[in-house]
């Protein structure tokens, strides 16, 4: 690769890259100002709102207990499927699994946490 190419390369990778993130910073840098903006407008007129209640996930641990699982056999198993597909396949079944290994454990996740919360209810 010479100078010219490699420029283009570099330039291609930063604007992949670069350019969703910095769009990502700019729109997050003018929702929180905007949010700002309406609460002191807010308390100038002498309405005072108070904090919503944050709920907290007390189901962490088994979500990313779950999450790691699925990861781990999604990946096992496109190692393993990896073989017997063609040879310009190489990798895709691994990638492949370990994200769809990944989404089941989510669904997993979900109706656990579901179940628990129904039983919290009844309680």
């Amino acid at each position: 690769m010479d100078g010219g190419e490699m420029l283009i390369a570099f330039t291609a990778i930063i604007c992949a890259v670069g350019l969703p993130v910095l769009l990502l910073i700019v729109l997050v840098v003018r929702t929180t100002r905007t949010k700002h903006e309406e609460r002191m407008a807010m308390i100038e007129k002498g309405i005072v709102l108070e904090e919503p209640e944050k709920k907290t996930n007390k189901f962490n641990a088994l979500r990313n207990g779950l999450l790691m699982i699925g990861l781990a056999l999604g990946a096992m198993s496109g190692v393993f499927l990896d073989a017997t597909m063609p040879s310009d396949w190489t990798g895709f079944p691994v990638v492949i699994f370990t994200v769809l290994g990944g989404g089941i454990a989510y669904l997993i996740y979900f109706f656990i946490v579901l179940k628990m919360i129904e039983k919290e209810k009844e309680q």
